[in-house]
């Protein structure tokens, strides 16, 4: 059969096995059909991967084959690309003759002297939509500034790289994303065009130049060195409806660190008045202070925030965190509080407001906070030993509260006899005492998982249980996991149906037959986290987890480190192995799995987002 005539499906079913570029190298201008065929390779291309000849090669086709046809470029000086940001801009020239209908930009890892080069395309490429520059080395903070304020500012066009004043005639450019500058000290700018903005700011002031500088923005999503009182003269403005409303936004997501002491939560409340037509807020607002400095500050009561709610009359959706300190002498940040408010406007407008609490120690409850009628997140810990041996009465005023339950044994315990019957003391007729639980864990030594005792108290925990969603195995100490996590999952499948997450960190294979049953036993798993052990493949389990698992959005794995006491040549492979894995993966961790798994010949139809930190990966699909 000629190529001629296999239909499109089977010619892109092929193009889906190549890298987009070896695509338009092997099908570009073949014939008219085929170039039609391939056109989303042609518009959307992502330069980053290239080599050096590849890089040309593009080049030379967009100047002579299919520019025109161009809607999106990535460029990047990431390996193995050598400056390609300056490369490109010296092989496309006349850029808005070459490629005039460009309408998204995105440049990576650039240098100082190459976003110059780019800079006046804002002005003069007339179909130019989105920009993103992620500001990876950065310019020095004062020319950074007054760099970020001219592509901001949409009433200069540029000559030879320096700005005269002159209205343009087309303006076109609607979504910019700046990521990666540090915190930007901004000059009053004016723009019509801009209805997407991200950036970083310093503090509450920058704030409100982005307020009164842009008449069309709808979204906007800030990064801010702190959330500041705002100064005098900011102050005085606020009172200037006219000159300060940002009617257009309505979405506006932000976060920052805050000292509640300085901002009071109604200044707060009037830095947000500014944008009377708000439908959509989110910020995560961090402090220095500790919980107990914050519990009786205004901005966990809750009538202020359903106050603050009342008064905006669009506002549909509001999420807000607290993070600050357990205490003074405990510097890491933990949620104190969470607001989240989903308003209902009907005829009696009525809003439903949810708060989250963490205390210092979860088995408490402390009485400053339960006078609001706050929701607790709260977990208890029982040891496996003395469950067996509590009354019912005890255990339910354990768990009668609490939203999370850990059991636990410290000690290895193999003994059949003690754990053969299950106490008739522990059964219970009440479904209430275990109405709250979202989530159970196991931690500890556990030899033996299908013990009577630890199976009957599970069955009847999930039976009463209509909200949990959650398990987790964290055991150590055992080489065999996989197996002690099956044998205690098959007795209970006919009550995992409502599972959908899952946590497992230990020691044992990850392999086709563990995700294979695991997925079939937990039919309705969409978060898998789990521990991988230093000698698994990595895309092998990515690939097994993505055909397995069919209802899966979340993917979290914890890439162990090849172990130093382990000396020899096998092992030698397989540390510089997996050095180079790392390395690829912190480099650019999507691309890494395009070209390693499934996820690359799949991203058509499901598209994922993924990211690397340390030795935690994290996929979103």
């Amino acid at each position: 059969m000629w190529l001629e005539q296999l239909p499109d499906e089977i010619i892109l079913t092929i193009c889906s096995y190549l890298t987009p570029f070896h695509v338009i190298e092997v099908f570009n201008n073949l014939n008219a059909r085929l170039n039609c065929t391939i056109s989303q390779y042609r518009q959307n291309l992502d330069l980053r991967c290239l080599n050096l000849r590849q890089f040309y090669f593009i080049c030379e086709m967009i100047r002579s084959s299919f520019g025109e046809n161009v809607h999106s470029i990535i460029l990047s000086n990431a390996a193995p690309a050598v400056r390609q940001l300056i490369l490109f801009r010296k092989q496309i020239e006349s850029f808005t003759s070459i490629l005039p209908n460009l309408e998204q930009l995105t440049l990576i890892d650039h240098y100082d002297d190459e976003l110059d080069l780019y800079l006046p395309l804002v002005s003069i490429l007339r179909n130019l939509k989105k920009l993103i520059i992620n500001f990876i080395k950065t310019k020095n903070e004062t020319i950074l500034c007054s760099f970020v304020t001219q592509m901001l500012t949409d009433n200069f066009i540029y000559f030879d790289h320096i700005p005269k004043r002159r209205r343009r005639d087309i303006l076109t450019l609607e979504k910019l994303s700046f990521i990666g500058t540090g915190y930007l000290k901004l000059t009053p700018i004016y723009n019509e065009t801009i209805t997407h903005l991200t950036i970083e700011i310093e503090n509450t002031d920058d704030l409100i130049v982005i307020f009164t500088g842009f008449d069309s923005l709808q979204y906007l999503n800030a990064n801010l060195k702190q959330l500041t009182a705002l100064t005098s003269n900011h102050y005085n403005s606020l009172y200037n409806q006219r000159q300060i409303q940002c009617s257009s936004l309505i979405k506006f997501c932000f976060q920052a660190r805050w000292q509640p002491e300085i901002l009071s939560f109604n200044q707060f409340k009037s830095i947000l008045n500014m944008v009377p037509n708000l439908q959509n807020f989110s910020c995560t607002l961090k402090s220095a202070t500790n919980q107990k400095e914050l519990v009786n500050s205004d901005y966990i009561n809750k009538d202020k925030w359903q106050n603050l709610c009342a008064e905006f009359h669009d506002l549909s959706n509001l999420d807000c965190s607290i993070k600050c300190s357990l205490s003074s002498t405990n510097t890491s940040e933990t949620n104190f509080v969470r607001i989240i408010a989903t308003m209902s406007r009907t005829s009696d407008r009525s809003i439903n407001i949810r708060l989250y609490y963490h205390n210092e120690n979860n088995n408490t409850m402390k009485h400053d906070v339960s006078i609001l009628r706050w929701k607790y997140q709260s977990t208890v810990e029982l040891d496996i030993q003395e469950l067996r041996n509590m009354t019912g009465r005890q255990l339910a005023d354990k768990i009668i509260h609490s939203q999370e339950i850990t059991l636990y044994s410290e000690f290895l315990v193999d003994d059949s006899k003690l754990f053969s019957t299950f106490p008739e003391s522990l059964c219970f007729r009440d479904h209430i005492i275990f109405s709250r639980i979202q989530s159970l864990d196991l931690l500890g030594e556990f030899s033996n998982m299908n013990n009577i005792f630890l199976i009957t108290f599970v069955e009847q925990l999930i039976h009463r249980c209509p909200n949990l969603q959650s398990i987790g195995f964290f055991l150590y100490w055992i080489e065999n996991m996989t197996d002690l996590v099956l044998d205690f999952l098959r007795p209970l499948k006919d009550d995992l149906r409502q599972i959908q997450r899952c946590y497992l960190y230990t020691e044992g294979d990850i392999d086709e037959k563990f995700i294979s049953e695991l997925s079939h036993l937990l039919p309705s798993l969409n978060l898998l986290s789990v521990k991988v052990d230093w000698y698994c493949i990595t895309s092998n389990i990515v690939d097994l987890c993505i055909v397995n698992i069919k209802n899966l959005i979340h993917l979290e794995m914890v890439l162990e480190d090849i172990p130093d006491y382990l000396d020899d040549d096998y092992v030698d492979r397989m540390k510089m192995e997996k050095e180079i894995e790392s390395l690829a993966m912190t480099r650019d961790i999507q691309e890494w799995l395009k070209q390693n798994t499934l996820l690359g010949k799949l991203s058509s139809k499901r598209l994922f987002r993924a990211e690397k930190s340390g030795n935690d990966l994290k996929i979103w699909l």
